[in-house]
This record gives C-alpha cells, structure tokens and sequence, in this order.
C-alpha cells in the first residue's frame, strides 16, 4: 500500500511538472513565432505599403475636422456634407475610419505592427553587429584569396613578418583595424573599417519608432482650431489654458492685381486680465506661448451679436460671416445654443444686389436636433435692434472686422524632431561610413590581399589603393596582380565569409 501511495505520488507530482513544461514550451514556441513573423521583410513589406495606402486615402477621402467626430452632431452633419459626393459608399467609408484615417482604429494598429517589426528587425540584427565589432571572422583558408571577389597580391623578397609589417602599414595609414588571424597569426592578419557603422541601421530602426510615436501622439492628442478673434475684442482659447486672446488691430495689404499680398494681426495673450504675451502675427509667423501656436490664417466680418432669455445673457460673441449664399450677394453667419441653431445674414460687402440692407441683419431660427432646412422663425434687425425668436431675445450690435487664427497644439512635435535628428544621423553614419574588410596572407613569396562586399566601384578603388601602397612599400615593380569578379554563389560555400548584408529588415 506505501508502495502504491508512493507511485500515485510520483505520478502526480510528475504530471504537475509536465503540465508547466508544456505551458512554458508553447508560450515559448508562441513567442519565437511572433518574433519571426515580424521581423520577416514581406511583413515589414506589406505593413509599409498598409502605411503607404492610409496615406493615399487620407488625401484622396474628405477628412473631417479634429474635434468633429468627438461631438455626434457635428459627425452627422459632416456625413451628410459628404453624402452627395460618395453616396452609398458614405456609410462604408465611415465605418472603415476612412474620413479620420489617422485616428482610425486601423490605422493605429498598422502603426503599432510596423513598430513591432522595426523593433523585431532591429533586435535580430544587434547581435551580427556585436559579432561584427567584437568577434570578427579573422581566419579564412588558403583556398579564399583564389575565390575572393576582390583579391591581388604582391611579389615580395621579404620574409613572412616583415611583408604583413608592410601590410599592417599601409592599412594603418588607411584608417583599418588590424586584428591577427587566430589560426595563423604568423602569415595572416585580418583588416576592417567602420565596423562601428552598423549602429547606424540600428539607430536609424529607433528614429522610425519615435517618428511613428510622435505621430500617434500628435494625431491622438494635438489640436487644431479655427478662432474668429474680432477686432478690439478676445475669445476664449479654452483647454484648460485660462487664456484669452485679444486682438489689438488688423491690418491687410493687397497686390496692384487685388490679391491679398500680406495680413497682420496685433495679438495679446491674457490671463486674469494680465498680459502674458503679445506679438505681431503673420501667416508665417505665430505667436507661441505655454506649447500653443497662435497662427495668422484668415480675415473677414463679423456679426457682434447678444441673446438674451430674458434673465441671463445665454450668449455674446462675434458671429464670423464665414460662407456666403448661392447668388453671393449675403455673407452668412451661425452659432448653436441649447435648443436652437441661430443664422445671421447680412449684405456681403460690395455687394449691391443684396435684398437686405445695409446695417441691417436677418436672423433666423432653426432647432439644433433637426435639419428640415425651413427656419421656425425669422426676423429682421437693424443695428444696435433687438427682434424676439422662440422666446429668445436676438440683438444685432454692429458689424466689424475679425481676424481668422488657427490654434495648434502639436505634443509630438519634440519626439518628432528627437527621430528626424537620430534619423539623419544613423544615415549619415551608414551611408557616409561604409563598413570595409579584407584579410590578408603572406605564402610563397607572395602578399595575398582578399575581400567580400558587394560590387562597389568605390571599394574596388580603396582595395586596388592599398595593394598598390603596399607594393610600393615592398618595392615591388612587377608582380603585382589585382583582380575582381563576380562570384558564382556555389564557389563562395569554401572559406568564403559571408557578403555584408545592408538591407536590414522592415
């Protein structure tokens, strides 16, 4: 029975074991599939053309406004503005996130794949880089410099140590590492250059993930806003901020042909009454305060318009005559309350075929919920009049000149300008410093200089350079043989090292 209880025992404990173990095993295998998945270069592929096809639909598809899709009735009215122009296709559009392709759920998670492949390619390329600099292959057989794809050789009277002593030289003088072949340190020595080089795919790997991170970052929590500041007046600029912006002047040039040549806008920050900033704003020219830009984006007239309820003032503002009706001839104001959507019309300027005259507004209701085109009310209001719609009390104060800035917030702009930055410098570092190797073996009176990399005209110089110094340095006036060709890839298996790989991945 002891024997039995002892086995059960056994068995169970052993199960238990087991169970972990294959847990572990397939945890393991999960892991190892995913790392191959990603830093395979068809995924990175795939997911760069699924990056290059959101760019595409971003500007060919209508995007709506940042904030648009955050207030549902602003979405439903940006639906309906688009209607005409995509049709049935409207509602499958939005249901892809095709009108905000880069805050699209999607779009987020073809970021996120790309990220995780970069980092894959990256991580399985950091160690040929470490072998590269730390544990380079020194030692190739006899039979490689016959095979090199580039190789030549010197004719030397000099004995074995003194011929590498030239070598090592010249390739010295060259800017080379020397490293002794560890199998035949006697007769061989092994020569690279900018080992050091590969970072620079590593480093420029990181810049695409902080320029992706950025760009999430900027598109999930920037900020861009339209602000109709009038002239002697200041609005609100919201987000926490405790800032108003105040407009001192306007000003706006224009070309012997009437085009707009430059506008200015004389701008103040303020907060509690204080002044915290102020600067002349031009369209390239912003004013920045507190990570805001204040840019100089528009110009027009504005409606200073007051809604009373008969106990509180619910609203007093400049209303920007931002569009114009069908024939022109009336600019064309709107602002939402609670329950209603109010429209101010006037004369657009110039404009003598207006049938409202001048200093005068109409102001009409509509209900915020509905879109039935057809006010519930209008009336007519002279300046400084104040006319009753849906028990609201509408004064048309005056009109006056407004100036269009465009607010923005752009958090990923630092992180942005920290990847461009790693970005240029892992380039530079790859590109402008080539990584260079040869090896080189003194047998039979003979210097042998052999080398793998891919068919670069430049190298090809910096190799023949280098033999050319060295005989030199030997004296050697005949003798000298330099050749290079490409390989069949079934004569490279003999002590041929592998050719550097510099299409790293994703």
């Amino acid at each position: 029975m002891a024997d039995q209880a002892i086995a059960e025992s056994d068995v169970y404990v052993e199960g238990g074991m087991g169970s972990d173990g294959d847990r572990n095993v397939a945890g393991s295998e999960l892991f190892h599939w995913l790392y191959r998945f990603f830093y395979s270069k068809t995924v990175g592929l795939v997911l760069i053309l699924a990056m290059a096809a959101y760019a595409v639909i971003g500007s060919v598809v209508a995007q709506a406004g940042p904030n648009v899709y955050s207030d549902p009735a602003q979405r439903e009215s940006f639906l309906e503005s688009v209607r005409e122009n995509y049709g049935a296709w409207t509602g499958v559009l939005d249901a892809f996130g095709f009108f905000h392709v880069f805050t699209s759920v999607g779009f987020y998670i073809v970021v996120a794949m790309l990220a995780l492949s970069i980092i894959a390619c990256t991580s399985h390329r950091i160690p040929e880089l470490w072998r590269r600099w730390f544990h380079p292959r020194v030692h190739v057989s006899p039979k490689f410099f016959e095979k090199a794809r580039y190789r030549g050789s010197v004719a030397t009277d000099s004995a074995p140590a003194d011929s590498l002593e030239s070598a090592r030289a010249v390739l010295k003088q060259n800017r080379f590492r020397i490293l002794p072949d560890d199998r035949d340190p006697e007769n061989a020595i092994y020569a690279d250059r900018n080992a050091w080089s590969g970072i620079g795919t590593v480093v420029a790997h990181i810049s695409f993930i902080i320029i992706l991170l950025a760009f999430v970052i900027s598109s999930r929590w920037g900020i861009s806003e339209d602000l109709a500041v009038p002239v002697g007046g200041e609005v609100a600029v919201g987000h926490d901020t405790g800032l108003t912006v105040y407009a001192k002047s306007f000003t706006d040039s224009y070309t012997e042909e009437g085009q707009a040549a430059d506008y200015v806008s004389e701008l103040e920050l303020r907060r509690d009454g204080e002044t915290v900033a102020e600067q002349t704003v031009r369209v390239n020219n912003p004013l920045e305060y507190e990570g805001f830009r204040y840019h100089q984006q528009s110009f027009g007239v504005a409606a200073d318009v007051t809604v009373n309820d008969g106990e509180t003032t619910v609203f007093e503002e400049s209303v920007p005559m931002k569009w114009a009706s069908e024939e022109g001839a009336n600019a064309v104001g709107m602002f939402e309350l609670d329950e209603y959507e109010i429209v101010v019309v006037t004369a657009a300027s110039g404009r003598a075929d207006s049938s409202i005259a001048p200093g005068t507004a109409l102001v009409e209701l509509y209900p915020a919920d509905t879109d039935t085109g057809e006010p519930l009310q209008t009336r007519l209001a002279r300046q400084g009049e104040s006319v009753e719609l849906g028990g609201l009390n509408v004064t048309f104060e005056r009109e006056r000149q407004y100036t269009g800035i465009q607010l923005r917030h752009d958090p990923g702009a630092p992180l942005m300008w920290v990847g461009f930055t790693l970005l240029v410098l892992g380039m530079s570092a790859t590109f402008m410093f080539p990584y260079r190797r040869l090896w080189v073996r003194v047998d039979n009176q003979r210097i042998r200089f052999g080398a793998v990399s891919r068919l670069d005209t430049s190298y090809q110089r910096l190799f023949e350079k280098i033999i050319q110094e060295v005989a030199e340095h030997e004296n050697a006036e005949t003798g000298v043989v330099i050749e290079s060709e490409k390989l069949d890839p079934s004569e490279e298996a003999d002590g041929q090292p592998e050719e550097e790989n510099h299409g790293q991945g994703a």
